[in-house]
């Protein structure tokens, strides 16, 4: 089975791509949001500005690209977007998902 992590603790949500990509990544290759863009090959700075400023998601399409620029994992970005994504629902939804019960297999 796989490994599940238990979001019902979480005070705050985990943090969302768009930090890691502005604290860490943009400073660390000394990239503008425009920079990257075109690193990526995309037309505009758009998307890469409304992710560092937490309004869009990792999309499948840029989790690819930005693994391919900073030489990692798709993974990494789409997995940082789902535990972000997974702590905010649990927060957003803690009373109504601590009443359900898990159902036993027949």
């Amino acid at each position: 089975m796989p490994v599940q992590h238990d979001y019902s603790n979480f005070s705050t949500p985990a943090p969302h791509p768009g930090e890691h990509l502005r604290e860490d990544f943009l400073p660390g290759y000394k990239l503008t949001p425009g920079a990257l863009a075109r690193a990526m090959g995309l037309k505009d700075r758009t998307r890469i500005e409304r992710l560092v400023r937490e309004t869009q998601s990792v999309t499948a399409d840029t989790a690819l690209r930005l693994g391919r620029v900073f030489n990692t994992s798709p993974e990494f970005w789409i997995n940082l977007q789902n535990a972000h994504d997974l702590s905010k629902a649990a927060i957003d939804n803690r009373e109504e998902l601590a009443a359900i019960r898990p159902l036993d297999m027949a």
